[in-house]
């Protein structure tokens, strides 16, 4: 008893088959994945972008701190009316201390007390909780981000799949088509 194969126009078409669902996967399921790959790189970019904010907030308040530390070196020391003294008078001296105040205040998100010697600790321990409450916010970005570098590593892989099974599918569709050509030669 002979083998008997089924008709070519059933190979061809199970070859076509085989490249439309090959086509499928590649143009859904794999768009889909890179989709999904370009939002979570866009969130770690922005992530990023968010832990250079945070360090350049801890940089500004320390340049908050060195100069609240400036004032109070500057204006005690030094009479109202010396030359070599930045105030030209104690309402001049309030003024920038109040400005101080004001701007370390938005840095600070809070109510920041006159700027005095006997309030400098005070004043540095506010300046360290927004630091540290900066610190806290780039850590939690950056591990955000080792989780975000995982789930894209884990979609490379299920894209890397997809696609060889994609190509197997066409190889595999395009064979069963030349087998018609092939059989017809024989």
């Amino acid at each position: 008893m002979a083998l008997r194969l089924p008709p070519a126009w059933m190979i061809v078409l199970s070859g076509l088959v085989l490249n439309i669902m090959a086509i499928v996967l590649s143009s859904l399921v794999l768009d889909e994945l890179v989709s999904e790959q370009a939002a979570f790189g866009e969130k770690k970019s922005s992530n990023i972008y968010s832990i250079q904010l945070a360090w350049n907030s801890i940089e500004t308040l320390e340049r908050k701190r060195e100069s609240i530390l400036l004032h109070l070196d500057r204006s005690p020391v030094h009479p109202p009316n010396s030359p070599s003294s930045l105030y030209s008078s104690p309402v001049r001296a309030s003024a920038l201390s109040d400005a101080l105040r004001g701007q370390l205040s938005v840095w600070v998100g809070g109510n920041v007390p006159a700027i005095e010697i006997s309030n400098l600790s005070e004043i540095m321990m506010l300046i360290n909780t927004a630091q540290q409450a900066e610190r806290t916010r780039i850590d939690d970005f950056y591990l955000e981000n080792l989780g975000l570098s995982e789930t894209m590593q884990l979609l490379e892989d299920k894209m890397a799949f997809y696609k060889n099974i994609a190509l197997f599918l066409q190889i595999f569709g395009l064979a069963l088509i030349l087998a018609r050509d092939l059989a017809r030669k024989s």
